[in-house]
């Protein structure tokens, strides 16, 4: 294991006391210009996270979902996400998680997504394979897309709203059924460990994908844009899947 995988893992477990510390009890929370959520959880999770890598990689770049760009230029950028899935957290609801990701330039190179509640560790290091709490995964075998669950994860606008919908619709009597679980990054390491057999990106940012994208890759899943072109850091509208409903899925977009 290296280093930086290390000190991820140790990152996203001290993040997971606070959010199990402040989990069913009442926060006060604000609401950002795009209607999303942040609470004390959030910023307390968020300062662990940051201290931990610039202890051990001060040279590193951080964008952090609470705090911005955190560091000077960098060929090494750590996207982080101290609580994906605040919603569910406020409302008691146990799907979130703290989501790492080390990049290489543009490639995601360390992952680690952890849910504190049900002690679930996803991290995977490229070329090295995926884990679920240190035991191997891979994505589900599920040939057809009428036997597949497929999840969706929107941003918050109006626009990508609007394609939501559309999505939807497309998909309900396609597929055995839907999810909107409301944690982007724990919805890719689903998929990546087989419990979903696609995930559908609409306008989401890095810090929210960057670690289940390279969990996917790692598990043996495919991952494209709309039109079945490649992706990469900065694009936030794709399919993630099994591989084996991606034809299907495109086509269905494509309709």
């Amino acid at each position: 294991m290296s280093k930086e995988l290390e000190v991820a893992i140790k990152a996203a477990k001290e993040a997971g006391k606070i959010l199990d510390h402040h989990f069913e009890t009442t926060l006060e929370h604000e609401h950002k210009e795009d209607r999303s959520i942040v609470t004390k959880a959030d910023i307390e999770a968020d300062e662990v996270v940051i201290d931990e890598i610039q202890k051990n990689f001060p040279d590193h770049q951080i964008h952090s979902e609470e705090r911005g760009i955190v560091g000077g230029d960098s060929e090494y950028v750590w996207a982080i996400d101290p609580l994906d899935g605040t919603m569910n957290f406020v409302r008691s609801i146990p799907i979130f998680s703290t989501s790492i990701a080390l990049l290489k330039g543009e490639d995601p190179i360390v992952a680690v997504i952890y849910n504190p509640i049900t002690n679930s560790l996803f991290t995977a290091e490229k070329g090295k394979g995926a884990l679920w709490n240190n035991k191997k995964i891979e994505v589900s075998k599920v040939e057809k897309l009428s036997d597949s669950v497929v999840s969706i994860g929107r941003a918050r606008d109006k626009d990508n709203k609007q394609k939501t919908l559309a999505i939807y619709n497309k998909l309900y009597f396609n597929i055995l059924s839907q999810r909107v679980l409301g944690s982007a990054a724990l919805e890719l390491a689903y998929t990546a460990s087989g419990r979903l057999e696609g995930f559908i990106s609409v306008g989401l940012k890095k810090w929210d994908v960057a670690a289940g994208l390279l969990l996917i890759s790692e598990a043996g899943g495919k991952i494209t844009d709309y039109e079945g072109g490649s992706v990469d850091n900065e694009q936030n509208h794709f399919i993630a899947t099994n591989g084996r409903i991606h034809g299907e899925l495109l086509d269905i977009l494509k309709e």
